[in-house]
C-alpha cells in the first residue's frame, strides 16, 4: 500500500477483534464500552468507543476525513471486483438445465455490485458534509493493502473468491464450523487473513460518535444540496423497480440503494450504521436478510454443491486484464496482469477505460452542482450527469459481454477470453473552472469517438456494429449538451 497512508493506519490495523455484536442499524451505539487489551498507538489523544487513538499527525476531524476516504477505495475496489466476478458467470458450456441458476447467480452479485456503488456514493456525501476533497480513485492491480480485505484483482469466480468475498462482508460473530472453513480458505487464497468491512465502519462510528474527537462544528449543514439524493440516485432501485422483470423471474431481491444525506453527526452516524449492516447483516433470519454477506454465502454453498461442474459455469477470463504492455511475470501467480494482445479485444477494452473514466467524471461532477428541488421539470446539469452516470453502467456491461466472448491473445484465440479491464484513469481529479469540468466532458466524448470509428472500421457482423451505431447516436446527443454548457457563463463559486 502506499507509505504515506499505511503508516497512519496503526490505530485501525493493531486493534483486536471485537468480542461484541456490531451496533444495529436501529440501536445505538454504546459509546462508554471500552475493550480490553487495547494498547495506545502513539498516545496520548482522543480515543473513540473501541480504544482506537488518532494518530499524532492528525486531529480528530482529519483522521475520520482520512479513513473515510480510505473506505471510498475499498467500496470502489470491490464494486469493480464483484462485476468482473458477475460477467464471468456464464458462456456456451453452461448446461441448459443449470441456466437459470447461473443468471440468478450473476444477478445476485451485479445486485451486490450496484449496492457497492451506493455505498461509494454515501461515502462522497460524508466526506462532503465534513468538508472534506472527495475519494474517487483506487488503486490498480497488482495491489496489497493492510486495510483492504484481500489484494485487489480481477479474476473469474472460483470458490476460493468467492470464499474471500464471504469473509470481507462478514460479520464479527460468524465463527461456526462453515465459517472456519471457508475462512480457512480465504486465507489459504490470499495468504493472509481476510480483514472485514465492517471493521472499518466500526471504528468510524466510534470516532464519529464523539464531540471531544469529531466537534459539532464539523458538519456542514449547507453542505448538504450538494450531496447526492436517494430521490435522484436510488429511487429506480426501491423494492425492485430497476430490473424488476429479470429479479422478479429468478425470485432474487432487488438491489436497493443505500444513499443518505448528511447534515448533522446524528445522520451521518445513522448513514455508517446503514451501509455497514447492508453489508453484514446477521442477526436477522436469513430469509428475510438480503445483505451482501448473505448473499454471497448463499451463492457460494450453491457453487459448492456444484464441485467439478463449476468449470462449466464460468467463462475462462485472462486474470487481470490490461491494455498496458506488461513484461515478464509469473503466469501462476494470481496478481500478475494480462496484456490483452487481440486486436479486437484491445479496442473494446480501451473504449471500456474511457466509459468507466465517464462514469467516474459524470459522479464526481454531480457533487460540484446543488441540487434544486424547485425545478422538478426541467433536465438540469447535475440531473443530466446523474442520468448519464446510469447509462454509463449499462454500456460498461454491454462491453463487458463483448469482451468475455473475445480472446485475449493473438497468438492463442481458443485460450483465456479478455474481460473488462476497469483501469483507472491517469486522474480523478476536476478540473476548478465549471466549463472547464464540461470542456473534460468534450474530450472524453472525443476519445470515445475515436475508439468507435476504429472498431466500426474492423466489425463486419454480430452485436458490435448495432450497439456502437446507438452509442455514437447518444454522444452525438450529449455532445451538443456539452458544448451549451462549455459556452455558457461560469456561475459564481459558493460562498
Amino acid at each position: 500500500m502506499r507509505a504515506r497512508i499505511s503508516r497512519h493506519l496503526g490505530p485501525v490495523l493493531t486493534a483486536p477483534p471485537r468480542a461484541v455484536a456490531p451496533p444495529s442499524f436501529d440501536d445505538a451505539l454504546e459509546v462508554d464500552r471500552v475493550l480490553p487489551g487495547r494498547g495506545p498507538f502513539l498516545g496520548p489523544g482522543p480515543a473513540d468507543a473501541f480504544g482506537v487513538e488518532v494518530p499524532p499527525e492528525f486531529n480528530g476531524r482529519d483522521y475520520v476525513v482520512f479513513l473515510l476516504r480510505v473506505a471510498a477505495e475499498i467500496e470502489h475496489s470491490l464494486m469493480a471486483q464483484y462485476l468482473f466476478a458477475a460477467y464471468s458467470l456464464g458462456g456456451p458450456n453452461v448446461p441448459a438445465e443449470r441456466a437459470a441458476d447461473v443468471r440468478a447467480w450473476q444477478e445476485t452479485i451485479l445486485g451486490v455490485a450496484k449496492e457497492e456503488m451506493g455505498h461509494l456514493i454515501t461515502v462522497q456525501n460524508l466526506l462532503t458534509v465534513l468538508g472534506a476533497p472527495r475519494q474517487f480513485d483506487r488503486d490498480d492491480y497488482p495491489y496489497v493493502s493492510p486495510l483492504y480485505p484481500f489484494g485487489f484483482r480481477l479474476e473469474p469466480l472460483t470458490l476460493d473468491s468467492l470464499a474471500t468475498y464471504v469473509c470481507a462482508e462478514s460479520p464479527a460473530q460468524w465463527d461456526d464450523d462453515e465459517a472456519r472453513r471457508i475462512k480457512e480458505r480465504a486465507q489459504a487464497t490470499t495468504g493472509e487473513v481476510v480483514n472485514r468491512v465492517g471493521e472499518l465502519f466500526d471504528q468510524l462510528i466510534g470516532l464519529m460518535d464523539r464531540p471531544n474527537v469529531v466537534p459539532d462544528s464539523a458538519f456542514q449543514a449547507r453542505t448538504v444540496p450538494f450531496q447526492a439524493s436517494w430521490d435522484e440516485w436510488g429511487r429506480g432501485y426501491r423494492e425492485g423497480q430497476r430490473g424488476a422483470e429479470a429479479m422478479s423471474i429468478l425470485d432474487l431481491p432487488a438491489p436497493e440503494l443505500v444513499i443518505l444525506r448528511a447534515g448533522s453527526r446524528a445522520e451521518a452516524l445513522t448513514a455508517l450504521r446503514a451501509v455497514a449492516e447492508q453489508g453484514e447483516g446477521f442477526e436477522t433470519p436469513p430469509d428475510e436478510n438480503d445483505s451482501h454477506f448473505r448473499r454471497f454465502l448463499t451463492v457460494y454453498r450453491a457453487l459448492e454443491a456444484l464441485g467439478d461442474g463449476l468449470g462449466d459455469v464460468v467463462r475462462p477470463l485472462a486474470r487481470n486484464p490490461t491494455t498496458g504492455d506488461v513484461d515478464g511475470g509469473d503466469a501462476e501467480d494470481p496478481d500478475t496482469p494480462t496484456t490483452l494482445t487481440h486486436p479486437e479485444a484491445r479496442l473494446w477494452a480501451h473504449l471500456f477505460n474511457v466509459r468507466y473514466r465517464k462514469l467516474l467524471t459524470n459522479l464526481a461532477h454531480a457533487f460540484e452542482l446543488a441540487d434544486d428541488p424547485s425545478d422538478a421539470t426541467t433536465l438540469t446539469p447535475r440531473g443530466a450527469l446523474i442520468h448519464r452516470t446510469f447509462s454509463e453502467m449499462y454500456n460498461l456491461r454491454a462491453i463487458s459481454g463483448l469482451l468475455v466472448r473475445l480472446p485475449a491473445s493473438a497468438d492463442d484465440p481458443d485460450g483465456p477470453r479478455a474481460g473488462p479491464t476497469f483501469q483507472m484513469p491517469y486522474t480523478p481529479a476536476l478540473p476548478s473552472a465549471e466549463s472547464d469540468r464540461w470542456r473534460l466532458h468534450r474530450d472524453l466524448l472525443d476519445a470515445s469517438g475515436r475508439l468507435i470509428a476504429a472498431l466500426r472500421a474492423v466489425l463486419l457482423d454480430g452485436d458490435g456494429p448495432d450497439y456502437l451505431a446507438a452509442l455514437q447516436q447518444w454522444d452525438d446527443i450529449e455532445r451538443g449538451h456539452v458544448e451549451q454548457l462549455v459556452a455558457a457563463p461560469t456561475p459564481a463559486p459558493v460562498p
